[in-house]
């Protein structure tokens, strides 16, 4: 207990006595890479993401910003035997619209929410009998929100996220990392 009581007061100390990072009305634009893992149902189907993402970063205090993200992560579907000699698998599109903010404790560390929709789209081929070709193709969006903790070395940040879309149905959600290259107006 004494322990926990000790990180608390370390935790908070640092909040309290952090350094201005940014100043009201400074801009950033990032651009990176996004590496997903996909979590619960999604699991069942899909192995992992490669992707791209896009980013604006506006400054509403010191610790304080508002961020709007968007991009593109494809998720590489996992090849199911239907058991007659036929393999399908089906690969998906990911694209988010989000928008939220970002509190930074300290210097380098952030926590934020972002919250907008997510559209998902998907693709199956398949194989087998000597024959392979596309079997449909079909596309579902919903409500995605994205709780996420940072690093900023400037200008490099880097990004962990659990992202969850709400789809007819179910969830599709994955944990996220991304790495994201600034740049823009103002210091930090």
């Amino acid at each position: 207990m004494k322990k926990l009581v000790l990180a608390l007061t370390i935790i908070c100390a640092s909040v309290l006595t952090s350094n201005a990072q940014w100043t009201p009305g400074d801009f950033k634009f990032g651009i990176g890479l996004r590496a997903a893992l996909p979590i619960g149902d999604m699991h069942n189907v899909s192995s992992f993401g490669l992707g791209g993402e896009v980013q604006g970063e506006y400054a509403f205090a010191e610790n304080l910003t508002g961020v709007v993200t968007s991009g593109y992560t494809r998720f590489f579907g996992k090849s199911f035997d239907d058991g007659l000699g036929d393999t399908y698998k089906t690969n998906y599109g990911h694209i988010p619209v989000l928008v939220g903010a970002r509190f930074y404790p300290s210097e380098q560390f952030f926590v934020g929410a972002q919250i907008g929709y997510g559209h998902y789209s998907g693709s199956t081929s398949y194989s087998g009998n000597g024959v392979s070709g596309s079997g449909g193709s079909g596309s579902t969006g919903g409500f995605e929100y994205r709780p996420q903790i940072g690093y900023n070395a400037d200008p490099v940040q880097l990004i962990f996220s659990y992202d969850g879309t709400a789809v007819s149905g179910g969830t599709f959600s994955h944990l996220g990392l991304s790495i994201l290259y600034t740049f823009g107006g103002g210091s930090k």
